[in-house]
């Protein structure tokens, strides 16, 4: 059957109303972890956070739709390392990681200190690395600290104790299965206000480590071919939430 030119026309413009609305709903795929309040964390059923919400930000600003999803740190990384997710927050940069990760580095996602804590009367002497030798410390699987600290751990100097979470090194310190354990002072500080416990645990007055924690892209992942440029707006969309105040007041708003 012939078909009227004004009928072409409507399929045409129908067609490409179509790829116009697929080239804009490309869509970026983030991990992050799991129960790590105020970062990334789920509540009522919802996947919330500070990390989370700045991550939307990006997307809204750089025309991304943006799926998050939540894994424990190791399988995190084991997704960004094989190419299972476009992108993951939040990492420290580490020579390994580097290997299989871009960095977004002109801006960190965020910060912050890590620090020792310990039960309330059960405080000691802190000042480096080599205080730690021959004490049981909790510390997250996976998680990486300082170099110092690092290589401490791998000669065996310092002995640690694997836990799931920030809540369950928490719950090892409370049992009297750990010395201490090191925790980021956001987390910490949150986790200790909602479990009703700071009446109980004691922070060291010297950090562990200062980092910056990063956005990245999986070396791996197929689905953007220029990466480059996609880390360029990241990074731009990061200065620009920072010089107009949006990520802080993200931040602010975890932290009342």
């Amino acid at each position: 059957m012939l078909r009227s030119p004004l009928n072409l026309l409507l399929i045409l413009l129908i067609s490409c109303a179509t790829v116009h609305s697929h080239l804009h709903a490309k869509t970026l795929n983030v991990v992050g972890m799991e129960n790590y309040p105020p970062f990334s964390f789920e509540q009522d059923g919802k996947m919330i956070g500070i990390d989370n919400e700045v991550m939307a930000e990006i997307g809204r600003r750089i025309g991304l739709d943006i799926e998050i999803d939540y894994l424990p740190w190791k399988r995190l990384l084991a997704h960004l390392k094989y190419g299972s997710t476009d992108a993951a927050f939040a990492l420290f940069f580490t020579q390994e990681r580097n290997e299989f990760a871009l960095y977004a580095d002109i801006e960190p996602i965020h910060d912050g200190a890590f620090y020792l804590y310990v039960k309330k009367g059960s405080e000691f002497y802190f000042k480096q690395v080599s205080d730690l030798y021959n004490k049981k410390i909790g510390l997250q699987l996976a998680f990486s600290v300082s170099e110092a600290f690092d290589r401490a751990v791998e000669e065996k100097k310092v002995d640690i104790l694997s836990a799931f979470s920030n809540v369950n090194n928490i719950e090892l310190l409370l049992a009297d299965r750990i010395e201490a354990f090191i925790g980021h002072e956001l987390v910490t500080g949150y986790n200790l206000r909602n479990m009703n416990v700071l009446n109980k645990v004691t922070r060291l007055s010297l950090p562990v480590s200062e980092k910056k924690a990063f956005l990245v892209l999986s070396r791996e992942s197929k689905t953007f071919a220029d990466k480059a440029s996609l880390l360029n707006k990241i990074n731009q969309a990061l200065i620009e939430m920072k010089a107009d105040g949006t990520h802080q007041k993200i931040v602010d708003q975890y932290l009342k």
